[in-house]
């Protein structure tokens, strides 16, 4: 429970927030709707949450209630929307889903077949670029940007080559890209991290400062834990202890890979319950669960304490994430990362492939602040047509698994009908087992093995940041707390974009969650019972949530959420990061690649590929890329 009255956090404050009323968007900026042949309107705000230019949405965006409600009712559940209203539309290829995954399809495809090649790409949200989301804020007469999914772009040694041809089709330049990204631009102003600690569970609210050159042990010493729990700490921080004496590199592996990182510390570091807290929620980012569902083995990989001592040699080995073997084999430290994340690759690939959306040819540089003309996006006669706000419903070949294939969705509440002679689903696996009729029993299991991290990036705009300085510290790591995280924003400076300079000038935060429930051991329940969670709760509750953990740490270093808050957007993704295989909850990861769900559910069926993260079970920009090249060389 929170400590201050909403009106002492001002959460009837006439901020932007625009909320969301049974998905429609309430307030300025509602959507265009964008005229089709026979009238038909599409591109409609009460499907999808649209609004006329999405970036700069408030309240709940990404998969928003409207969307989702579309999709479990006509997809899952048997809702009839109608019969489908063909439109005469017929096209080379239609790709269902307008994520990095379906607009890369759509590049290779074109790479392949010709420039002149006529395609679709229905997109069931309000934007292009799926979890390359892109918030906008406008406060105080500067432009805020942030990324409102995907992160940033991993380092390039780790990508295959139709990625990395990618890239050198859009001009991005990854040295340059990550000279833009200032990292020890905080740290150079001397600005620590901040440990939350709140009352309810530790009896008063603390934060405890660590300026950037202050040792581990000084900090440790004055957390609110016991003397045993602080010892505890500094015990897995600086062990050098072998706890599987006798036992071969490789034996060693394959031990940590059967067991938790929590059981790891339990069992052979000696860590008792209290100190556990410190490192729970250290797995949060990377796979949605805490260090009770992640093998000890991919907790090593990642970098995580406790292993000095088992003098481990620092390579992939039978059984390990994908993500600690991509932490493992690169040595490249370096950030690549936009002003927006990764929203810059897919607004560099709509510029390619629809011309007119963005004025001229766009560059890495030149893209980050250019304007997008939405309305160009579907345009009768184009070679390429995003339709945005079109929920894919059913995908079957008009003759056995040969032929055209029709592709039916919803928009606006009415059903329509197109065709293609190929078509790609780069949309979720487990939509596609549903939509596509027809695929063998065996393939629709694989694709609804793996469940999608549930997650939230939620981004505040501020006036300033003056508290932050005065506490010292640039990013805030609360313990038994709502939010996993909550940091300024990266600094960059990077195609006439340039982050804050200073503390007196608006800033975006950015705060993290991923629901979760601690004690599921199977990764995958923890992930449906996480989207419950975040299904059940509000804007409001959002809202709340953040103007309290602020305020609660910051205040005394003078912050005021009922006047230091000027906008809010919470980029919910109750189906988020691919689900990622690992040795504790998915034993087939021991298995042959051919014989894993994920390999099984991606085969094309007829003239249908499957493309997405899903396919790679990776949740990466570079490994939808990947599927998708490999789904358009199935077809072609």
């Amino acid at each position: 429970m929170g400590k201050f009255t909403d009106d002492e956090l001002g959460m009837k404050r006439g901020i932007t927030r625009r909320d969301l009323l049974n998905g429609m968007l309430v307030g300025a900026g509602a959507a265009a709707l964008t005229a089709l042949p026979g009238g038909v309107a599409h591109a409609d705000a009460r499907h999808g949450g649209g609004a006329g230019y999405p970036p700069g949405s408030n309240g709940i965006v990404g998969q928003t209630d409207a969307a989702r409600t579309v999709g479990h009712a006509v997809t899952f559940g048997g809702a009839d929307p109608g019969r489908a209203r063909d439109l005469g539309e017929h096209y080379d290829l239609v790709v269902v889903g307008g994520g990095v995954s379906g607009l890369a399809a759509a590049h290779f495809y074109r790479k392949a077949t010709g420039p002149r090649a006529r395609i679709l790409i229905l997109e069931a949200l309000a934007d292009f670029g799926g979890h390359q989301h892109r918030n906008e804020f406008h406060v105080r007469g500067r432009t805020l940007l942030s990324n409102g999914g995907m992160v940033n772009l991993d380092s390039p040694d780790t990508w295959n080559s139709p990625s990395l041809n990618l890239m050198d089709d859009l001009g991005i330049d990854f040295a340059k890209l990550a000279e833009g990204v200032d990292t020890g631009y905080y740290t150079g102003r001397g600005l620590g991290t901040g440990y939350f600690f709140p009352e309810e569970s530790f009896g008063a609210d603390r934060l405890v400062t660590r300026a950037t050159t202050e040792p581990l042990d000084a900090l440790v010493k004055r957390l609110p834990l016991s003397d045993a729990a602080r010892a505890d700490i500094l015990k897995v921080e600086s062990t050098t202890q072998d706890y599987f004496p006798g036992l071969s590199d490789s034996e060693k592996k394959q031990r940590l890979a059967r067991i938790s990182y929590a059981d790891y510390l339990r069992r052979y570091v000696g860590v008792g319950e209290e100190a556990l807290v410190f490192y729970q929620r250290r797995t949060h980012g990377l796979w949605g669960v805490g260090i009770e569902a992640v093998p000890a083995g991919d907790c090593w990989g990642i970098g995580l304490p406790g292993f000095a001592g088992l003098e481990l040699d620092p390579v992939p080995y039978n059984g390990i994430g994908r993500t600690p073997a991509m932490s493992l084999t690169t040595k490249d430290e370096e950030l690549y990362y936009f002003p927006d994340g990764g929203a810059t690759v897919s607004r560099l690939l709509v510029s390619r492939l629809v011309p007119g959306v963005f004025q001229g040819r766009q560059t890495m540089d030149s893209v980050i602040l250019a304007g997008a003309d939405y309305g160009r996006l579907d345009r009768a006669g184009a070679d390429v047509r995003i339709r945005l706000n079109a929920m894919a419903t059913d995908v079957r070949h008009r003759r056995g698994t040969r032929g055209p294939v029709d592709v039916s969705y919803v928009s606006g509440g009415k059903a329509y009908r197109v065709s293609g002679t190929h078509v790609i689903m780069a949309c979720w696996n487990s939509v596609s087992s549903y939509i596509v009729p027809g695929l063998p029993a065996a393939q629709v299991e694989a694709m609804r093995y793996g469940v999608k991290v549930p997650l939230v990036y939620a981004r505040v705009a501020l006036k300033d940041w003056r508290s932050w300085e005065r506490a010292g510290i640039s990013r805030i790591t609360p313990y038994n707390t709502f939010w996993d995280s909550c940091s300024l924003t990266t600094a960059t400076n990077q195609g006439g974009y340039e982050s804050a300079r200073s503390s007196d000038q608006p800033i975006v935060v950015t705060l993290s969650k991923t629901p979760n429930e601690p004690g599921l051991p199977i990764t995958r329940d923890q992930h449906r019972a996480g989207r419950r969670h975040l299904l059940e709760t509000s804007f409001g509750d959002f809202e709340r949530e953040i103007r309290d953990l602020m305020q609660r740490a910051l205040g005394p270093s003078g912050f005021r959420a009922s006047r230091d808050i000027m906008a809010i957007t919470v980029n919910r993704w109750s189906h988020g990061y691919a689900y990622e295989y690992n040795s504790i909850a998915d034993p087939v990861i021991f298995k042959p690649l051919d014989q894993q769900p994920f390999v099984r559910a991606r085969r094309p069926f007829g003239n249908i590929a499957i493309a997405n993260s899903d396919a790679g079970a990776f949740g990466y920009t570079h490994a939808a890329i990947d599927e998708a090249n490999r789904a358009v060389s199935e077809l072609t």
